[in-house]
């Protein structure tokens, strides 16, 4: 009935209904647009968050790349408790960066005992010439040996305790290209290691 007492037409309820219940399907369609929205806002922000620390990551590489160590020599390990450090050899006198056929060049090192045993320098060798080896070879457990560049010659007198290795080289040997020497130790075995020729006096620093 409606209000004047008369029968209602009947689309008017069905169209009443429909008004009535169109708040409700309105409501249901915006919390369903709402979930997907928010799955997509976290996406983004994820994504953003990932390129953030794709640059970061970027821009430290770049950094790590660029610096330089300050040790130019090389390591590396014989057996279990022998160590070589700051392997290398002394740049060239001379203005050429150089050193001719015949020259005498020093290797410069430390080795590093780590064990309780002794350990023994027995052997030291180079396709690049013949190798002499003068003085301390005996390396106690828990200590360090060095041998230094000492003066241009073996025949040098050497400290008490001191090590010398001295390379005479039957080939040039230019800076900028490793040499390979291989160092022997008694009862711990060898190591080839490539050695780099030192920087010159004057870049150091």
């Amino acid at each position: 009935m409606d209000r004047f007492g008369g029968r209602a037409a009947p689309g008017w309820r069905a169209g009443r209904v429909e008004v009535a219940h169109r708040p409700q399907r309105w409501v249901r369609y915006a919390s369903a647009m709402r979930v997907p929205l928010t799955i997509a806002a976290r996406i983004v922000a994820c994504c953003a968050a990932a390129l953030a620390l794709a640059g970061c990551g970027a821009g430290q590489l770049a950094q790590t790349s660029s610096e330089v160590s300050a040790v130019d020599g090389t390591s590396g390990n014989v057996g279990h408790f022998i160590a070589l450090r700051n392997v290398l050899l002394p740049y060239p006198p001379s203005q050429t960066g150089t050193y001719p056929a015949g020259s005498t060049v020093p290797v410069v090192l430390t080795i590093v005992n780590q064990g309780d045993q002794p350990a023994e320098l027995v052997a030291v060798t180079s396709p690049a010439g013949q190798v002499q080896v003068l003085g301390a070879t005996q390396i106690p457990g828990g200590t360090k040996v060095i041998s230094t560049a000492g003066s241009a010659g073996p025949t040098s007198p050497l400290v008490v305790g001191e090590l010398r290795i001295v390379l005479t080289i039957t080939q040039p040997l230019h800076a900028g290209l490793a040499t390979p020497i291989t160092f022997r130790f008694r009862n711990a075995g060898a190591v080839t290691l490539p050695v780099p020729m030192g920087i010159p006096p004057n870049a150091a620093g």
